[in-house]
């Protein structure tokens, strides 16, 4: 894996605070996948970032950094209001027993996200089901 710069983590870090709920995924990954489907399953809008689209070619630093901050290397990598949850079985379990929702409305984490978000790129999509309150 490459090694990162402090521009890459730096956007990593923006991306991370730029939503309430990011997914780092790659587009041809069946987990990532199946955590964006149970996500819109829960009506949990989300921002999704497939790193392996980017029209920078940055997707290989990306995941370095997010290696470097989170210890995780696979996607679907996933933070909740600015907490790192995990990957795609921890998305499902945290869904499943009610600690999502709980990192959604407790405190902001380290990657405290703020009010407003831009797209941070053309590959970048804000994917969202069924307007529930969460």
């Amino acid at each position: 894996m490459p090694a990162t710069t402090k521009a890459t983590t730096a956007l990593v870090r923006s991306l991370i605070a730029s939503a309430r709920v990011r997914v780092f995924a790659k587009s041809t990954c069946p987990y990532c996948s199946q955590a964006e489907m149970a996500l819109k399953k829960h009506g949990i809008e989300f921002a999704l970032l497939n790193i392996d689209l980017r029209k920078e070619n940055d997707g290989s630093k990306i995941q370095a950094s997010l290696l470097e901050l989170t210890s995780q290397r696979t996607v679907p990598n996933v933070f909740v209001n600015g907490h790192h949850l995990g990957g795609c079985d921890d998305t499902l379990a945290a869904l499943a027993d009610g600690s999502f929702k709980k990192r959604l409305e407790g405190p902001p984490g380290e990657f405290a996200p703020v009010a407003d978000h831009d797209s941070a790129s053309e590959t970048e999509s804000s994917a969202s089901a069924a307007k529930a309150s969460i």
